[in-house]
């Protein structure tokens, strides 16, 4: 028998190099593979970062009311408070002259035109303003176990800041306002309108004109002080009373007073209106860059948020 010959060295080399090439090749695919994840979740996080700052700097309309009904976000209710700032009045009104009782109507009306303006453009924001507020339930609503200890402390620290904005307004200048838009008035009846009619029944039309029975219907009017503005006649007992109701003002004394607080304190009513909006935007504001930041600390701990 013959000795064994030994394996090739040339043989054993090429082997090799295939092996080479083989793994080089899983490499370069694996390299590829790790490459198309980190820019692919790059990208993902930069459209994030990207709808996250256009939801917080753009204002958008609000949604339909349809099927596809989203409600306002978090950010967006902010940036609405935010904006709220330019509805407030510029103009300030000036303080009226004192109470004149011999003062007509018409110059009443001058003097509390631009009081009555100042305060309709004020109750439009605080009105605005509530509104806005009452959508912060729902965007900050999540399930309870959903929520960690930090989220419900933020929560219930940016829900007592906004309700205390509130009180701030219903009790400082709702009312100031509410005695200058909507006064005290008495329903009294100005004038009783009396129509006679003959046997045919009432008849609506003038005073020329007959009824259907050829009889003259007849029409007076009474004033408060129970004089008639035309002359009496027959048929008391076949007539229709027509009242007509007018609202004069309890006290007008009162609402001139309240205009004048209005006109005089006008630059602090302004002011604690535009305090208490931009604040409670400011605590939104804080309060998102809480969760972010309690967000971000439960995800470097391995929970889920």
């Amino acid at each position: 028998m013959g000795a064994k010959k030994p394996p090739s060295t040339s043989t054993n080399a090429a082997g090799t190099k295939a092996k080479q090439r083989t793994n080089a090749k899983k490499k370069l695919h694996k390299g590829s593979a790790m490459v198309s994840s980190s820019v692919a979740s790059s990208s993902e996080t930069t459209n994030n970062n990207n709808n996250d700052t256009e939801e917080a700097t753009v204002l958008r309309p609000l949604s339909d009311v349809n099927s596809d009904f989203s409600p306002l976000s978090l950010p967006q209710i902010q940036l609405r408070l935010k904006s709220l700032l330019e509805k407030l009045p510029k103009d300030l009104p000036i303080v009226l002259p004192p109470y004149d009782a011999n003062e007509t109507a018409e110059v009443i009306h001058q003097h509390h035109a631009p009081i009555k303006s100042f305060a309709s453009t004020l109750q439009i924001a605080v009105e605005e303003y509530n509104l806005l507020l009452s959508l912060v339930s729902c965007a900050t609503y999540r399930w309870g176990v959903d929520r960690s200890g930090a989220s419900q402390q933020n929560l219930s620290v940016m829900s007592a800041e906004l309700q205390q904005c509130q009180e701030v307004i219903s009790n400082v200048v709702s009312a100031r306002l509410s005695n200058v838009l909507c006064p005290a008035v008495d329903v009294v009846v100005g004038e009783v309108e009396i129509v006679r009619a003959g046997k045919g029944g009432y008849d609506n039309d003038d005073d020329n004109n007959n009824n259907k029975n050829g009889e003259l219907a007849t029409k007076k009017r009474k004033l408060n002080d129970d004089r008639l503005s035309n002359g009496g006649g027959d048929g008391a007992n076949n007539e229709r009373r027509i009242n007509h109701y007018t609202r004069p003002l309890v006290d007008p004394s009162y609402v001139h007073l309240c205009h004048c607080i209005l006109a005089r304190n006008a630059p602090l009513i302004r002011h604690t209106v535009a305090t208490s909006l931009y604040t409670a935007q400011r605590v939104i504001r804080d309060y998102l860059k809480a969760m972010q930041t309690d967000s971000s600390h439960d995800s470097s701990k391995g929970g889920y948020y």
